[in-house]
């Protein structure tokens, strides 16, 4: 069916030149009919009949008409132009060449030159060694850095038990999971038995220190008071002693015995405000460990968080390399230029393994086109596409677009000129079914571009016109 939809395509030029060639002939028709009247009525001459100039005037009128004919055809009739170029069928696309980034060694070989393949097939396969024992490290350093980010998260809210993030919690069936939660919840416990044993020796020691202290305190004011009561009996004694009533060894000791709880109180004084500062040490340093397992948590999380980030990283990359180890067809097409024959070959990063030719995708004409044509090609012209390689009665063709015209020429090797590459896009399903199954890449092919109509007198002076310019252009 669309291969006579585009052939209909062609029926108005097809047209057009029949009602042309209608034209000319009505144009024609009154000299025709006085010709043949005036046939009818001159006879030939009987034999022996001395009247020669009969058939001389016949056979003038003859080619007189003829010339008449001939000329208004060649002013009248219109003809098609068009450009005429060779090219080949390429696919819209290209080949596309299958590459692998990192290489390795080949396991497995899925296809051959000339296998038709889906989009996604797999095309062959590498050892996977390697990329799996990375990916494996990488995972258990993720989930370690998981625990340990859970750890330190809890020693910093000094929480009484470890909050488990769901990432490692959906893989705690897997053997290095459970370890990873346990070590941490082991390591979490001993750090929380630590910081209680240090907790508990400052308290006894804050104990001891402040017995110590009441202890002091109680024998400073017992020496307050003894110093009093030796004082107020040197107060009473004295006036006496200085009537001649009390003997002076009498109030000496008591004077000795003042100084002595003087000194006593001194030293007493020294030990509480010792004492009170030691005390205050001890309730800083009770203070300052759950500080400082909190800052050592926060320190150490940030590192975890730095080594989670490159792990997960790693292991992305690992598992990128694990997904491409099956090297699969970037689209549908056919299997050509394989460059693998053989399992455990060495396969080095970018190197191009096959390529894939594409069977679905829309076919492209290549032509080459003489820069003195160029001009009248531009792309959304109609263009006819044949293919001289199919033998028979009837050459297959169909009817394309040009699709574009190169901006500049190149040099071609073998036509030794320069040429303008001219695509023009076609659709297999426009030739018939037969052809349609054996279409192939690099099939030659031919291109005719309608470009507008002109008479034939046209045609036949344009060499004569142009040559005449140029000549008359010369010194």
């Amino acid at each position: 069916m669309n291969s006579v939809l585009n052939k209909l395509k062609l029926v108005p030029n097809t047209m057009k030149s029949i009602l042309n060639r209608l034209a000319w002939r009505r144009r024609l028709e009154p000299l025709f009919t006085v010709a043949r009247q005036w046939l009818q009525r001159t006879s030939l001459p009987a034999a022996g009949d001395g009247d020669w100039r009969a058939p001389v005037r016949k056979g003038y009128v003859v080619v007189g008409l003829a010339l008449g004919a001939g000329g208004l055809w060649s002013v009248t009739a219109r003809l098609d132009s068009a450009v005429v170029a060779h090219g080949s069928i390429v696919v819209e696309s290209d080949r596309k060449a299958v590459q692998h980034l990192e290489g390795g060694l080949v396991e497995a070989i899925a296809v051959r030159d000339g296998a038709d393949v889906k989009a996604g097939e797999t095309l062959l396969r590498l050892d996977t060694t390697q990329a799996a024992a990375q990916r494996s490290v990488a995972r258990l350093i993720v989930l370690q850095a998981l625990g340990e980010e859970a750890r330190f998260t809890a020693e910093i809210d000094r929480l009484d038990r470890i909050t488990f993030p769901s990432e490692l919690l959906d893989t705690a069936e897997t053997k290095e999971a459970r370890r990873v939660m346990l070590d941490q919840e082991r390591l979490f416990k001993e750090r929380q038995s630590t910081q209680k044993l240090e907790v508990s020796i400052l308290k006894e020691r804050l104990t001891q220190s402040e017995k110590q202290y009441q202890s002091n305190e109680a024998q400073r004011e017992a020496a307050i008071g003894q110093a009093a009561s030796i004082n107020e009996e040197l107060v009473s004694l004295r006036p006496l002693a200085d009537k001649g009533y009390v003997a002076a060894t009498r109030i000496n000791p008591l004077k000795r015995s003042l100084t002595e709880l003087q000194g006593r109180m001194g030293s007493l004084e020294a030990d509480l405000a010792r004492l009170s500062v030691a005390n205050d040490e001890i309730r800083l340093q009770m203070s300052q460990i759950g500080l400082k397992a909190s800052e050592e948590a926060s320190t150490k999380l940030a590192e975890c968080r730095v080594k989670l980030a490159d792990a997960r990283e790693k292991l992305r990359m690992a598992e990128d390399v694990l997904a491409r180890a099956e090297v699969r067809a970037p689209r549908a097409g056919r299997v050509v230029a394989s460059k693998i024959h053989t399992v455990g070959a060495v396969v080095k990063p970018g190197e191009t393994l096959m390529e894939i030719v594409p069977q679905d995708d829309e076919l492209i004409v290549t032509a080459k086109v003489s820069p003195m044509d160029v001009n009248n090609l531009h792309p959304g012209m109609a263009a006819e596409v044949r293919l001289p390689s199919f033998k028979g009665r009837a050459t297959p063709f169909t009817v394309g677009e040009v699709k574009s015209v190169a901006a500049d020429a190149l040099r071609d090797d073998v036509l030794q000129q320069m040429v303008y590459e001219l695509r023009v896009s076609v659709s297999a399903s426009g030739f018939p079914p037969k052809v349609r199954a054996k279409l192939r890449p690099g099939m030659p092919a031919e291109v005719y571009v309608p470009t507008g109509e002109r008479t034939a007198i046209a045609y036949l002076m344009q060499p004569l016109t142009d040559s005449m310019r140029s000549s008359f252009r010369e010194e």
